[in-house]
């Protein structure tokens, strides 16, 4: 029952043009060994000791399928919403040294200006069965964007985020369930990158 049970090291890509607009998000996820070794157990049909390309295209596809429902674990905000992206037409997947890397892309469906507006970026599993680390700024890249564009990586502090958990744990009554607490937990923990390409004041 514990989780996380899957750990994934992610890299997030923003995807603008010239013009300073929000075109699309590209992730590139590197799983951990453990979760790649029971891949290869599950997907290596020819029993050859790693994927190969007809078993990694399976791979991706299974994936993109159980993840569709939970958002592909990307989430774009923009103020007090959440801006909607397309969901991915292909997830592509390697294997090498032992790891499952995935990567994918998801165009936005409305123009986002971000010389106006800032927006907030974040891999998270609302659930908490999947934890996404990233290892630090160069982990969010802004593609194709002006100069003028910045970004600023927002990290959670965990204690405070465990002390919100406990909190809400501590005042359950014997037959209450947790519910969305485990969602807000997942919120809380997540890391998130603020994009803008508004003028210095």
């Amino acid at each position: 029952m514990a989780h996380p049970h899957v750990f994934i090291d992610a890299h997030v890509e923003i995807v603008g043009d010239e013009a300073a607009h929000f075109v699309a998000l590209r992730n590139v996820w590197r799983f951990d060994e453990l979760f790649s070794s029971s891949v290869v157990v599950d997907f290596d049909s020819n029993a050859n000791g790693t994927l190969d390309a007809d078993e990694l295209e399976q791979v991706a596809e299974t994936i993109r399928g159980s993840i569709a429902e939970w958002g592909f674990y990307t989430f774009v905000e923009l103020g007090s919403r959440d801006v909607k992206l397309k969901e991915p037409d292909v997830i592509h997947a390697l294997y090498e040294d032992g790891q499952l890397i995935l990567f994918f892309e998801m165009p936005v469906t409305e123009t986002v200006d971000l010389k106006t507006q800032s927006i907030k970026v974040s891999n998270f599993d609302e659930s908490f069965f999947v934890a996404f680390d990233f290892p630090g700024d160069n982990a969010f890249q802004l593609i194709g964007l002006p100069n003028a564009c910045s970004k600023a990586l927002h990290v959670p502090d965990e204690d405070e985020a465990a002390k919100q958990w406990m909190d809400q744990i501590a005042n359950l009554g014997p037959d209450e369930e947790v519910g969305d607490g485990a969602t807000a937990f997942a919120d809380v923990m997540a890391t998130r990158m603020e994009v803008s390409c508004a003028p210095a004041s």
